[in-house]
């Protein structure tokens, strides 16, 4: 029984540190105190860019779960990396028009935003998925 609570108790814990380390490889470059690029890898989707938007808020900055992310600048040439893409995020909402109601995830539209908790769900799927 005593085994049995002791791998109950890890399963959460195994579960995050997965989801931590497998958008590790992703760069992102911090612009100000509240602005930070994520730089596209080939084939990268909106699913990836909020799942490292999250990670980078979470997990490098410490900031909390419930913050709202937003796009700044929309997936296009980078701003912190000659010759690649990117998506600059903010957590700092001045100056961005108002987020526009939709059922699709984007990274396309300025002000689209997302809590960083629901960023970080698409971190499974994004980086987890199976070609079998």
């Amino acid at each position: 029984m005593r085994y049995l609570i002791t791998a109950a108790l890890m399963v959460p814990s195994l579960a995050m540190s997965d989801t931590l380390g497998e958008q590790s490889g992703l760069t992102i470059n911090t612009i100000n105190a509240t602005d930070f690029e994520v730089i596209e890898t080939q084939s990268m989707g909106a699913a990836e860019f909020w799942c490292a938007a999250a990670s980078y808020n979470e997990a490098r900055q410490g900031r909390s779960d419930l913050i709202a992310l937003y796009v700044r600048s929309p997936r296009g040439p980078a701003k912190t990396a000659q010759g690649y893409k990117g998506v600059v995020f903010t957590t700092d909402p001045a100056g961005l028009p108002p987020p526009i109601a939709s059922l699709t995830l984007s990274v396309d539209q300025p002000g689209a935003t997302l809590k960083s908790r629901k960023g970080r769900s698409f971190c499974r799927d994004a980086f987890t998925r199976s070609t079998k």
